[in-house]
């Protein structure tokens, strides 16, 4: 493959240097430094509402900013948000103010979601097709790993609140070098195959943004993986055990990590591109199952609670609970925290890997990754919303989840069709015909309305039905 810099892994290279300058570091400072800030800062993470509402709104909005902004402006952008984000860390152990923090992690955390959907389009439409799936999880292994060591750090640290203070200031500098790698990204209009064919980026405004969105909505494929994107999501709301400690943590990003490394497989080509979808649909079934049980034969358990005073808070309430879930049923609990992280991380990937195989046409990527990312976001939010107002709910409450293991198995029956009709490859052959600059269209070098028909035909046979 050769390393010119319109080439696919140039760009995807360029693209994993800036979230590990962006998104890794911010992982690492959350999961290290903010899970143990300066001891006069008291930080509660009681913000799920308003975390899944930033990650929704930013999906749609990553819609619209991926195809009229483009990708460079859009990790730019995120850059500089990371940038504040780490001052603000800064600023904690340095002057113990929280202001400047919670409005940076706010901009950084919307920031942090429309990226997502950029990288998520780039790496399921640049890749060729024997690529995609480890592409996708390379990507995944970045954010997950970082989260993973900054939590076996937070585990076995010991260092001085200084020392943690001159950690932050680390981070910032490397967090400061990430617009000048932004800014090297080429647009994806200029990104060429080493076969010569390039992108499918087409012009757009904002008009046809929002007809084109409402228009997909009407494609049965996006109808068909809706129910999937909210299900699994809502299952994992309903059925949420909170985290007792942060070993339980560690043990959920291990689960996620596994998954993503063995994700992998879906590019060896032992059978058809449909074959390898199936099995990996089955086995995602199969961890949604497991984790699902633990949780219900966990809630199912006679739990003492006698201990709970009636002047008790939730907070207090919780930390009770989970003293005596950790004591009496240890290595089950644990269990499931594991296979927790094992189950979100097949379904989210296993999504996007199938979207991935729908089309290479960055705008329709666009459309189908950030209405996926925010349709995940409002099943989650919904799950918690519910539980939430049943008392205990972490204790006593299996009804909501033998629904919602349901309507996941469901969702999955459904997936399976969808599976069934992708095609071998969506890796076409469009010619050596660069993107217009100044067209709204694909043209070819004599600019022949026939080709720009023909290119139209091949690019949407899988999604215009």
């Amino acid at each position: 493959m050769a390393l010119r810099y319109t080439s696919p892994i140039v760009q995807l290279s360029l693209l994993g240097l800036t979230l590990l300058l962006t998104t890794a570091v911010r992982r690492l400072l959350d999961s290290f430094l903010m899970q143990k800030p300066p001891n006069n800062i008291n930080l509660t993470y009681d913000s799920y509402l308003p975390t899944s509402t930033i990650s929704c709104v930013a999906g749609f909005a990553g819609i619209f900013l991926v195809n009229l902004a483009g990708i460079r402006n859009i990790l730019l952008f995120y850059s500089f948000t990371s940038i504040l984000y780490a001052s603000s860390i800064v600023v904690v152990y340095q002057y113990n103010h929280l202001t400047f923090h919670t409005a940076a992690n706010i901009l950084n955390s919307a920031g942090y979601d429309i990226s997502r959907v950029a990288t998520l389009v780039v790496v399921l439409a640049y890749p060729s097709e024997k690529w995609k799936a480890r592409a996708l999880t390379t990507f995944l292994i970045l954010e997950y790993f970082a989260m993973t060591m900054g939590n076996i750090i937070a585990v076995t640290d010991h260092s001085s609140e200084q020392s943690r203070f001159h950690s932050s200031v680390a981070a910032l500098c490397l967090a400061c070098l990430s617009p000048f790698v932004a800014v090297a990204i080429a647009p994806t209009h200029d990104v060429v195959r080493d076969n010569g064919v390039y992108l499918i980026a087409r012009k757009t405004t904002l008009g046809d943004e929002v007809r084109e969105t409402i228009r997909l909505f009407r494609n049965k494929f996006m109808l068909l993986l809706l129910p999937y994107m909210f299900c699994y999501p809502f299952l994992f709301g309903v059925a949420y055990i909170p985290f007792p400690n942060i070993e339980a943590i560690v043990l959920y990003d291990v689960g996620r990590l596994i998954v993503v490394f063995t994700s992998q497989m879906l590019d060896v080509q032992w059978a058809s591109r449909r074959t390898r979808g199936l099995m990996a649909l089955l086995v995602t079934t199969i961890f949604c199952a497991v984790s699902s049980i633990l949780t219900i034969v966990i809630r199912r358990e006679p739990m003492d609670l006698s201990g709970v005073k009636p002047s008790w808070k939730e907070t207090e309430i919780l930390a009770y609970v989970m003293t005596v879930a950790l004591r009496d049923y240890g290595k089950l609990m644990y269990a499931t925290y594991f296979f927790a992280g094992v189950a979100s991380s097949s379904v989210e990937l296993y999504g996007f890997w199938v979207m991935g195989t729908l089309t290479n046409d960055l705008k329709a990527s666009a459309r189908f990754v950030g209405t996926f990312h925010s349709v995940m976001s409002i099943g989650g939010l919904v799950g918690i919303e519910l539980v939430t107002e049943i008392p205990h709910h972490y204790t006593t409450s299996n009804t909501l989840t033998y629904v919602a293991f349901g309507m996941s198995i469901v969702s999955f029956m459904i997936l399976s069709w969808v599976v069934t009709r992708i095609a071998e490859t969506n890796d076409w052959s469009l010619g050596r015909m660069p993107n217009s600059s100044t067209h709204d269209t694909l043209t070819s070098p004599d600019r022949s309305s026939e080709t720009v028909a023909v290119v139209a035909e091949v690019k949407y046979q899988h999604i215009n039905v």
